[in-house]
């Protein structure tokens, strides 16, 4: 297996063209018969003497581009390691024709013979476009054995609280998506969905903070797609792990690729067992009387399942192609608990209650998309139709057991039991079309699709309450519930972006329609509905300056709907001081969404993106707790009038020195919550911040050092302040097997820190609740790479692949305009 590694430059030579015109240049560089690209690689424009003024990197696909070229002479020189020096003469900019596509650019190996001729790129940790970021994850070793959710916890400005709700710069309302399509789409909500995907089937993880129209307006924070792993080469291969982790945690997966010219057809499966504690304390102080209530919880839960994927493409030629993929996915959350309730009057206990739970649920989902493309002539001029239909479903387990204990110990009269079986059914339909062509201008382009989201969900059970040991059995008003919920979206967009010289700029405007209604059985039959006729303009500009700077100005206006499971209007009584419900009266809310942006990347590696925000937030969703006479509260999610939510966010990558890089990401915020039209007490306002630093050094005999560290400051809530916490993860990595085989060691939270304590202080009382899960977890993690890297599918390449070209001149190298490129 060779790894190539190279620096293409490019230099000017002296004309008497028109200085102020400005030009781009763009190529592929390839190697081989089979012409396999070489990506990641850096291509610098040079001045006279050899002084860059800018530059580019290629991307997956070995393409680059360089902009803002003025007229004159220009050559191509490649070189590197592993490679012949190859220069591409005459490559000239003038006012008419300032841009130059030079196609296929082929360098020649310097090894004669290989049974295998593998082309390496190492991807950035970050990377920076005019909408999004994209993080480059496969290298997180501290993450093996994990979940997506601990992948996400990793990621420059994202969190991840204890109950894995993700949240972007400090706010929650974020949309996950999975390979573009809801996470919900697997079966559960989205933590649940989380929880289940192996970390290992995650490539990269975009995040989106300022989508374009293009983009579906849900998300009040931002978008954040997680990116699965899909073998790209010729060939057939595949990657096999295996991994076992402390307290009976296992995981496994298998992934296979064949691909040739017309079919590319893939296979993925993976399963995790991940059973692990939870316990929550919470105490409460009345501010009227000296009442004290103490709770105490140990939960035992279950989270894990199987994640399958099945799928094929077909090429039928250059211009159009079909997909087919299919995800079986079958899922379990459990949870086995006991709850001590406990009443005191200043140091007298008065009662104990002591409470049995069991919640189990299995969703199996079924999800089938099939993708057509059609590219036109010029390829970049394409249309995409797809549809995904998704079918989830399953049994829910709910039980519990409740004894009256007097303060000396004593069993009061019989167990109450409670048992709620029930079944839900979720059923989606996403059918979206788009459009993209040059429009106007040499790099202008028209964006426009259509989309529609149907979703339909079913939930009932059939309680039943016994107080006298199985004499007196009765249906339990108080868990009765049958609830039928449709959501319908209908959205439009269309979009226009272009380049003049350095400048960018993207415009965009969408519409959408939302129709949601439900009913509820348990009061009547009585039904629930709302709609909204929205539109969400967007904007984005950016602007190259020297040196390999950019800055990004954009502008969005965003919603985020109520889940279905906040508008159930379902009784939640597993914590009988503490009993909450849904609300379905809530109402979508809105975000006006600014950010300024700047990034530099350095010749040594080095990298950085400074941005500054601001969000307004109307109709803010917050939990509000309400308090009773008797000491018992009760909780449900309502609409605020305004979040204001405004900081900084940085992000950079170091290459230390040749063998030690390092990423940072420090995230500054100010929270501004107006709740006056609840209640005045929830009008809130504070200062947080939290920060990330992920460091790696390559050890001798192919080992290296990975470390992470995590802190979150104190942050306000609705109705409280949560304390600040920190953590560090860290992991080894051992490659076997000339880099086919890699064994990664690696342990989460090694001081077992990451404990959540929130204080809130309410109107008749004073609570704190603190809140352990298990995060310490030790991961042993072995994975296996196999195949071959053939077009073909010979396994090798023949001596005549590789005919030297390093001292030829190119000066005809056809314009892929001719034939409708570029």
């Amino acid at each position: 297996m060779l790894c190539l590694g190279f620096s293409a430059t490019i230099w000017a030579q002296t004309n008497n063209g028109d200085k102020t015109a400005a030009g781009t240049i763009n190529g592929r560089i390839v190697t081989g018969k089979g012409k396999k690209a070489v990506p990641y690689i850096t291509v610098a424009l040079l001045k006279e003497g050899k002084q860059p003024v800018n530059g580019a990197l290629t991307d997956d696909n070995g393409q680059f581009e360089i902009a803002a070229v003025k007229s004159g002479s220009y050559s191509l020189k490649v070189s590197g390691i592993g490679i012949s020096t190859y220069i591409v003469k005459n490559i000239t900019i003038s006012p008419d024709n300032l841009t130059r596509a030079l196609g296929d650019i082929k360098v020649e190996t310097t090894t004669k013979l290989m049974d295998e001729v593998e082309v390496k790129g190492e991807r950035p940790v970050m990377e920076m476009g005019v909408d999004k970021k994209v993080f480059n994850v496969e290298k997180n070793t501290t993450t093996a054995g994990g979940s997506a959710s601990d992948v996400l916890q990793n990621v420059p400005s994202v969190s991840v609280d204890v109950d894995g709700g993700v949240s972007l710069r400090g706010k929650s309302g974020v949309t996950i998506l999975i390979d573009g399509k809801p996470a919900t789409l697997l079966g559960g909500d989205e933590a649940s969905a989380l929880q289940s995907l192996p970390a290992e089937s995650v490539d990269q993880v975009e995040v989106i903070t300022n989508p374009s129209a293009k983009y579906d307006a849900e998300g009040m924070t931002g978008i954040i797609n997680i990116v699965t792993k899909r073998e790209k080469k010729f060939g057939v291969n595949g990657n096999a792990n295996i991994g076992i982790g402390t307290r009976d945690k296992y995981n496994g997966g298998l992934s296979l690729n064949f691909k040739n010219e017309k079919w590319n057809i893939f296979l993925n499966g993976n399963f995790r067992q991940n059973p692990n504690y939870r316990r929550n304390t919470t105490e409460r102080f009345n501010n009227e009387d000296a009442g004290y209530f103490n709770t105490y919880e140990d939960n035992l839960r279950q989270h894990g399942g199987s994640f399958n994927s099945i799928g094929a493409e077909y090429t039928f030629d250059k211009k159009n192609s079909v997909m087919l993929t299919q995800n079986i996915n079958s899922f379990t959350y459990e949870s086995n608990g006991k709850t001590n309730y406990k009443i005191y009057n200043g140091d007298n206990l008065l009662s104990i209650q002591e409470r049995e739970s069991r919640f189990k649920v299995n969703p199996i989902s079924s999800s089938t998309s099939l993708e057509y493309k059609h590219k036109f002539a010029p390829l970049d001029h394409q249309l995409t139709t797809s549809v995904t239909y998704v079918t989830s479903g399953g049994s829910r387990v709910q039980y519990f057991k409740t004894r009256n204990i007097s303060p000396n110990g004593t069993v009061l009269g019989q167990p109450i039991i409670q048992d709620a079986p029930g079944k839900g059914k979720r059923q989606s339909v996403n059918a979206q079309t788009d459009y993209e062509r040059p429009l106007l201008t040499k790099n202008g382009k028209l964006e426009a699709g259509l989309k529609a989201q149907l979703f339909f969900f079913q939930s009932e059970n059939n309680p039943i309450i016994d107080s006298t040991s199985g004499v007196d059995v009765a249906i339990d008003s108080s868990l009765l519930n049958s609830y039928d919920y449709t959501q319908q979206i209908y959205a439009g967009y269309t979009s226009f972006k272009d380049q003049l010289g350095k400048f960018r700029y993207q415009f965009g405007l969408r519409a959408e329609y939302a129709y949601y209604e439900g009913t509820n059985e348990q009061v009547g039959g009585r039904r629930y509905s709302n709609e909204f006729l929205n539109f969400f303009p967007s904007v984005f500009t950016s602007y190259e300056l020297p040196k390999d700077q950019s800055i990004y100005l954009n502008y969005s206006r965003r919603t985020h709907r109520p889940r279905f499971w906040q508008l159930l209007p379902y009784l939640d009584l597993s914590n009988p001081q503490d009993t909450s419900a849904g609300n379905p009266n809530l109402v979508p809310e809105f975000i006006h969404n600014i950010e300024l942006s700047y990034s530099r990347l350095f010749k040594k590696g080095h990298n950085i993106i400074l941005s500054t925000y601001y969000q307004n937030t109307q109709n803010l969703i917050t939990m509000y707790r309400r308090f009773y006479d008797d000491g018992t509260s009760f909780s449900m999610r309502t609409n605020l009038n305004t979040g204001i939510t405004y900081g900084a966010d940085i992000t950079a990558r170091f290459q230390i020195v040749k063998i030690w890089d390092a990423t940072f990401n420090v995230n500054l915020f100010q929270n501004q919550i107006l709740g006056g039209n609840v209640d005045p007490t929830l009008d809130n306002t504070g200062f947080s911040w939290f920060g990330k630093v992920n460091t790696n050094v390559k050890l001798p005999k192919n080992f290296s050092l990975q470390i992470n560290g995590n802190y979150e400051a104190p942050k306000i809530e609705a109705q409280g302040t949560r304390e600040g916490v920190y953590w560090i993860d860290a992991a080894i990595r051992k490659n076997l097997l000339k880099d086919k085989a890699t064994l990664v060691l690696n342990v989460s939270d090694i001081f077992d820190t990451r404990k959540y304590t929130v204080n809130y202080d309410f109107d008749k009382a004073r609570q704190v609740s603190y809140r352990d899960r298990e995060t310490r977890i030790g991961r042993i993690t072995f994975s296996y790479r196999f195949g071959t890297n053939d077009r073909k599918g010979k396994g090798k390449h023949s001596k005549e692949e590789y005919k030297p070209e390093e001292t030829k001149d190119r000066d005809a190298i056809k314009d892929k305009s001719e034939d409708g490129g570029f």
